[in-house]
């Protein structure tokens, strides 16, 4: 009876070692929140981020890079306005600012640790889409880019074809629906990328997935790269225009591109309704506010 308590004594003590020390190895959360200035982050966080800028272009990126084999990864907090993401196991962080226009956070992206390896199909669905709740229990709604038809994923067996809807590509796509679970043949479909948006209070976020089929059973296992674009307002259109001289200009010339968007995305709801699909007519597009 003695061995046997010293025994259940050293399991318990070695325990509670162990428990201390992945408490002391643990990283404190990285919290980065939207439109704050840089050196906020830098001097808050217990992580160093590196810095690489290119000079004559003033921009300039932090970051963090870890291996997806590290055991001990940062989370990460992402704030805009009254949301907060918690976003667990990040492998890279990558913070861009452009000194043109300040020294404030207007894109971040993450990329996370996904499943091992060659898990199945199914059960990466399934970490996405908790992936995707999390962040809708954020207060963020889907978004759908304007000139994209309101078809929300009720319809999806209406629809075909994985990333055109009656033959134009659309960004939203009914099949990725972030409020209707893809069923795992339609999934299997879309390859090999994936995405979602979602807005926020003047923000945007883009989330990704990349697929990467198994050679020895690639119908039920693979590999998926996820990785989470979060932009502001004026990151979001600004990276619409590929001139500088437009980019300076972006609140002026956005309002005719948003013009042609609409047209585009009424022409396709015409067609969807002619062949029987429904419009979420719910849906309004949230307001620009440096359109105000």
């Amino acid at each position: 009876m003695k061995l046997y308590w010293i025994v259940t004594s050293f399991v318990i003590l070695t325990a509670c070692s162990d428990s201390e020390s992945n408490m002391k190895n643990k990283i404190a959360p990285i919290e980065i929140t939207l439109h704050a200035p840089i050196q906020n982050i830098l001097d808050s966080s217990t992580t160093e981020f590196s810095q690489e800028c290119m000079k004559d272009l003033e921009l300039c990126w932090y970051k963090i890079d870890r291996s997806a084999n590290d055991q001990n990864l940062p989370d990460v907090l992402v704030k805009n306005a009254t949301s907060t993401i918690d976003i667990e196991k990040a492998t890279n962080i990558t913070i861009a600012i452009d000194e043109r226009v300040g020294n404030s956070i207007e894109n971040i992206d993450i990329t996370l640790r996904g499943l091992p390896d060659n898990s199945t199909h199914e059960q990466y669905r399934d970490f996405i889409f908790q992936l995707i709740k999390n962040i809708k229990s954020s207060g963020w709604k889907r978004y759908y880019f304007p000139s994209a038809p309101r078809i929300s994923g009720s319809q999806a067996a209406k629809i075909d074809t994985p990333d055109k809807v009656l033959g134009h590509y659309t960004s939203s796509h009914p099949w990725l629906d972030p409020d209707f679970l893809t069923d795992i043949d339609h999934w299997l479909k879309i390859s090999p990328f994936y995405n979602w948006y979602f807005y926020n209070e003047g923000a945007y976020l883009h989330l990704k997935a990349w697929r990467h089929d198994s050679k020895d059973n690639p119908t039920k296992t693979g590999t998926y790269l996820i990785t989470m674009e979060f932009m502001t307002e004026r990151e979001y259109w600004v990276s619409g225009f590929s001139e500088d001289k437009d980019k300076a200009r972006w609140t002026e010339l956005l309002p005719a591109r948003l013009k042609s968007y609409q047209e585009t995305r009424r022409i396709i709801e015409e067609k969807a309704r002619a062949k029987g699909i429904e419009i979420d007519e719910s849906y309004q597009d949230p307001p620009i506010h440096a359109l105000k």
